[in-house]
């Protein structure tokens, strides 16, 4: 009998398809990253942020036609993974740069800021989103939520857009950078204890809302509780076994991780968000230490150079414009008034702040400006809140586009 030829192997021909399509992934994986890197070398003389040209590239390679042919189920599947794990490690940087005991000491004045333009924000948000019909009818879970989301900042990105100014180090620099972080580090947290509440869930749990809320909150407690007395036994003992100027151990480096990974993994056992509960583990684990800033170091490197294109690219892939209605105008509505929300509330909160602490008027407005910069986080909250079929304009996700006119108008 004759061997059978290569061409009539169906291994060979399922082997060579699978290749070939994980080849057109990486590829169009290289394509974004140069794309992003082009355009955000183009925007820099215009002083744009690294988010602004990210969202614009990712807006248009992930709508393209060829994008949604090799996306299929499967593959969406496999980058809904890749999108949940990388959020969970940005989570968890975010929380271990928090610092949870500042709620129990006398606000300073950044923490008023924040105060202010969170409040004055949220009050205008719950006031006015019930009459935009976001949803096809009221829900009081999805009005707070929305609020909460409104009335918080993305603190990374607008570390970024103050570092990038030159005015870090500055007084009115530190403040804007202070005010951020204690914005993001509420709104986060009352978005944290809010989904024990109301769970946000593709299938129902078959569950009772009572015993999912009393699970959910009991696993977060005993969660909270090992983070915060023993994360800093084992971190210590580990930055002890590694001082400065010596190349850490690795099996110490595994030990840190693998506790890492358990406590962030306690609440998810019960229903909780995997996401949330890397945000609440992270806000207890030890800050300072060798650990800690080789965590924050390794997981940012991580975001910046693999994740973040991919993030962009499953944003465009979801934010379909096929489904955006242009000539109807309660699209337009609907987009340009979450603009106006957060805007209005967080200069008006600012700027009634400022009066109080002494602020002059431009300085006021322009820290309103720059508090509403919002980011990937609330990029993933738009599409998830998609995702679970509530009727929520995706275009939400333009927020983080925000701070273009933002930096233009405070430089």
């Amino acid at each position: 009998m004759a061997e059978k030829s290569l061409e009539d192997d169906p291994c060979s021909g399922k082997l060579t398809a699978i290749f070939t399509r994980a080849a057109k992934h990486v590829f169009g994986f290289f394509l974004m990253v140069v794309l992003c890197n082009v355009t955000h070398f183009l925007l820099k003389p215009f002083s744009q942020p690294r988010i602004t040209s990210d969202t614009f590239i990712g807006m248009i390679i992930g709508n393209l036609g060829i994008v949604h042919s090799l996306i299929d189920k499967s593959a969406a599947q496999t980058l809904r993974f890749i999108i949940d794990f990388g959020m969970i490690c940005y989570m968890l940087v975010l929380g271990i740069e928090m610092d949870p005991y500042v709620l129990f000491k006398v606000p300073t004045r950044d923490a008023k800021v924040a105060y202010a333009g969170m409040l004055s924000t949220f009050i205008l948000a719950c006031f006015l989103t019930p009459y935009l019909n976001y949803t096809h009818e009221f829900k009081i879970h999805f009005t707070l939520t929305l609020s909460t989301a409104l009335s918080s900042t993305a603190s990374p990105v607008l570390t970024r857009i103050i570092t990038s100014c030159k005015i870090g180090k500055s007084d009115i620099g530190r403040l804007v950078i202070a005010a951020g972080i204690h914005s993001d580090f509420i709104s986060t947290l009352l978005i944290s204890i809010g989904y024990i509440v109301c769970p946000i869930r593709e299938k129902p749990s078959g569950k009772s809302r009572l015993q999912e809320g009393i699970e959910m909150s009991s696993a977060l407690v005993l969660q909270t509780v090992i983070t915060a007395k023993v994360s800093p036994i084992i971190m210590n003992w580990v930055n002890n076994e590694n001082p400065e100027g010596k190349p850490m151990k690795g099996s110490h480096l595994v030990l840190s991780v693998a506790f890492m990974a358990l406590v962030c993994s306690c609440s998810p056992a019960y229903g909780y968000s995997p996401i949330l509960s890397a945000f609440m583990a992270g806000i207890f684990l030890p800050r300072e230490g060798r650990v800690s800033k080789w965590v924050i170091s390794k997981v940012n490197y991580l975001l910046t150079t693999i994740f973040y294109p991919i993030f962009f690219i499953w944003m465009g892939f979801e934010a379909d414009f096929r489904e955006f209605q242009p000539g109807e105008i309660g699209t337009w509505t609907h987009l340009v008034l979450l603009f106006v929300i957060t805007t209005a509330g967080k200069v008006t909160g600012t700027v009634i702040s400022g009066v109080v602490l002494g602020f002059h008027w431009p300085e006021s407005v322009a820290l309103g400006l720059l508090l509403s910069t919002k980011g990937h986080y609330q990029i993933y909250l738009a599409i998830a809140a998609r995702t679970v079929r509530i009727y929520f304009s995706i275009f939400f996700t333009m927020f983080c586009s925000k701070e273009t006119s933002y930096i233009l108008f405070f430089l």
